[in-house]
């Protein structure tokens, strides 16, 4: 055998084994073809929105912005746009449109690139983006033709039409027709008109070249060829090609706006739920599940809310938060948590565990009034006093006991004298709220306090009166909306409802309640609060004319940085109507000082007071009804006593009727 017969032999023995090996090689990497069976259970990832109890969106968490419709949304002239400018044979082709298969390899060949696009079918295109990577190889298109004729077996072609218009990607986060339509134009996809139409037919092309924020003159352009197209196929007539051309399309919002993150309103609140939906249900449900949130928020309400406060606190350089609650269900209606969410997501209204003042006072003399022991005018004489306070402290292990004397004082640095229970409570006078403390019995008055809503761990001490103890704004605002609903205290709620992309309900929080106190001690309460306001360190809610029947309650916390100051840390005001509960809380994170004479009458009630007046607006008028068991009687305010034809100074009072004088 001659040396070129052997030399050409090995050549050809080399190139057979190396096409066995290359197509050793490519037939096993097909044979890991993914299994179109998984479509049966594929579900693209949902958006979940949260809404207010109206149902206008709160929010929207997602990875891909997606809304799936039935082809039944989607309008024909839209259908027939992708069909004009993807794959005019779509309904003729099993799969592969070989005609434009071929044109696409001659050119692959004559240039030796991948530069022959635009041969997919919208199947082939539904496969690569459902099991495939965008990667422009010889192997990977072998896969999708695969995959687009196996998928074409098994689904009619109104469900591959359907999961494709799902699926593409429109840029900025979107994914599918539904979703583009909304996000690009404000609409439902059902609405959009044929311009609008051919728009978006063009951006998933090249979803960067032709963004219609940043490039609108390329998508502009792209919609001209895709309604040419139409009418060259007899999709649309003269007169819809001319209309269509000669309508003007504007993208409903600017760059930046689209930029915003996905929370439109109450975002600590909004904050909360999605904690609570992840903690509950977590990460993938959450952010790919497409759920639908129902929430207790009244969204008139809370944007008044934050006018009422955020202003403030932003012109002052404080903190601060506001809560609003239906005492009768428990509904949360408004929450603020802070004057920027984007600038610090600290929730100060669930979150922040501050001294509360005088506010505290409520449950001091709530155990009071209900032992039976006391009545609105038990007398107290206010001057000074001392009590002892035991102090452990340590040096070298060793502990011992050192007895120290504790001094309270009142907030205007003078003593009342004689003085009935109904005005130490209005005037918060501090003194003889300690005496009344020290009568009742701290652990007593603890216990009440958790009965009626406080849930943070209290000062077992005489100081507890005067609110030296951390509670939340929450649980404060629960406290008082106990006694606003008659001793009936209700579960905090901040979601309604939760259902799944397919409409079932996950979980549905109906108001739970339970009797904590008697409707006559809370209506006594009730009285005293009214009382405060009226008469007392509230009477500014007046002043500002608000002028429906209320009660409330200020807190302020003095600053112990100096002394012979009147500068203040912590600045509070609870105030209850029939139907809605409202606190506020003003404040530094730092526990700096907010300034001289900072009060809770001074800073918190007139938020309150713009923020009752909004959120009432158009309300019917009510009043507390009084329970029986209950009795009113006119006393002289002087003697305390019950007036008589001589009285020139009177007030009438309530009172649990086996205590009236």
């Amino acid at each position: 055998m001659s040396k070129t017969k052997i030399i050409l032999y090995l050549i050809l023995v080399i190139l057979f084994a190396g096409t066995g090996v290359l197509g050793g090689y490519f037939i096993a990497d097909l044979y890991d073809l993914p299994h179109i069976e998984q479509l049966e259970e594929y579900q693209p990832p949902g958006i979940t929105r949260v809404y207010s109890k109206e149902g206008e969106v709160l929010a929207e968490f997602f990875l891909e912005k997606r809304e799936v419709v039935p082809l039944s949304r989607i309008p024909p002239h839209l259908q027939k746009a992708f069909i004009a400018l993807e794959d005019q044979r779509f309904y003729e082709h099993r799969g592969l449109d070989l005609g434009r298969l071929f044109k696409a390899m001659w050119i692959n060949l004559k240039t030796w690139s991948f530069e022959g696009g635009g041969a997919s079918t919208i199947t082939q295109q539904l496969a690569r983006n459902l099991f495939l990577t965008p990667e422009r190889t010889l192997l990977r298109k072998a896969k999708e033709a695969i995959l687009a004729i196996q998928i074409e077996r098994a689904y009619s072609k109104e469900e591959i039409f359907k999961m494709h218009l799902n699926q593409i990607y429109f840029g900025k986060g979107v994914y599918g027709v539904a979703e583009a339509a909304s996000f690009y134009f404000e609409k439902k996809v059902d609405d959009l008109t044929l311009a609008e139409s051919a728009f978006l037919t063009t951006i998933p092309r090249n979803p960067t070249y032709y963004s219609p924020i940043n490039y609108p003159q390329h998508t502009h352009q792209g919609k001209k060829i895709v309604l040419k197209r139409m009418h060259a196929l007899g999709f649309i007539t003269d007169e819809e090609l001319k209309k269509a051309e000669e309508e003007p399309i504007e993208v409903a919002v600017s760059e930046e706006e689209k930029e915003r993150e996905n929370i439109y309103w109450a975002p600590y609140f909004v904050e909360w739920i999605r904690q609570e939906v992840e903690r509950k249900y977590g990460y993938d449900e959450l952010w790919r599940g497409g759920l639908k949130i129902y929430t207790t928020l009244d969204l008139d309400m809370q944007k008044a809310a934050e006018e009422s406060l955020v202003g403030y606190l932003k012109e002052n350089d404080h903190q601060g938060a506001l809560l609003a609650i239906d005492p009768h269900t428990g509904d949360i209606k408004a929450l603020v948590g802070g004057r920027d969410f984007w600038e610090n997501q600290y929730n100060r209204a669930t979150q922040a565990h501050r001294q509360t003042g005088s506010a505290f006072k409520l449950f001091t003399y709530t155990a009071a009034i209900d032992s039976g022991k006391f009545t609105p005018v038990s007398p107290f004489f206010d001057a000074p006093i001392a009590f002892k306070k035991s102090k452990k402290t340590g040096e070298s292990g060793e502990v011992k006991e050192e007895e120290e004397l504790w001094f309270p004082q009142n907030y205007e640095k003078y003593y009342w004298g004689r003085v009935c229970l109904w005005q130490m409570f209005a005037h918060s006078i501090n003194v003889s709220s300690v005496r009344l403390l020290e009568k009742v019995g701290v652990e007593k008055v603890v216990r009440y306090a958790h009965q009626l809503g406080i849930e943070s761990p209290l000062n077992h001490d005489l100081t507890l009166t005067l609110g030296t103890s951390g509670v939340t704004l929450l649980e404060m605002v629960r406290g008082y909306a106990t006694i606003a609903n008659y001793g009936i205290k209700a579960q905090p709620i901040f979601i309604q409802k939760i259902e799944d992309r397919e409409g079932r309900v996950l979980e549905e929080n109906f108001p739970q309640k339970q009797i904590v106190l008697s409707p006559q001690t809370s209506f006594v309460m009730i009285d005293l609060l009214k009382k405060a306001i009226d008469y007392g360190t509230g009477k500014r809610v007046r002043w500002m004319g608000f002028n429906r029947p209320c009660g409330g309650k200020t807190g302020t916390v003095g600053w112990t940085g100096e002394e012979d100051t009147d500068k203040t840390i912590d600045a509070w005001f609870i105030g209850i109507t029939p139907d809605l509960v409202t606190g506020v809380w003003v404040g530094n994170d730092d526990a700096s000082p907010l300034g001289e004479k900072m009060t809770g009458s001074a800073v918190a009630i007139p938020i309150w007071t713009k923020f009752m007046k909004k959120a009432l607006e158009g309300e019917p008028v009510k009043d507390f009804s009084s329970p029986s068991g209950v009795v009113f009687k006119e006393m002289d305010v002087e003697t305390g006593l019950l007036a008589t034809p001589e009285s020139e100074n009177t007030l009438w009072l309530a009172f649990l009727e086996a205590t009236a004088p």
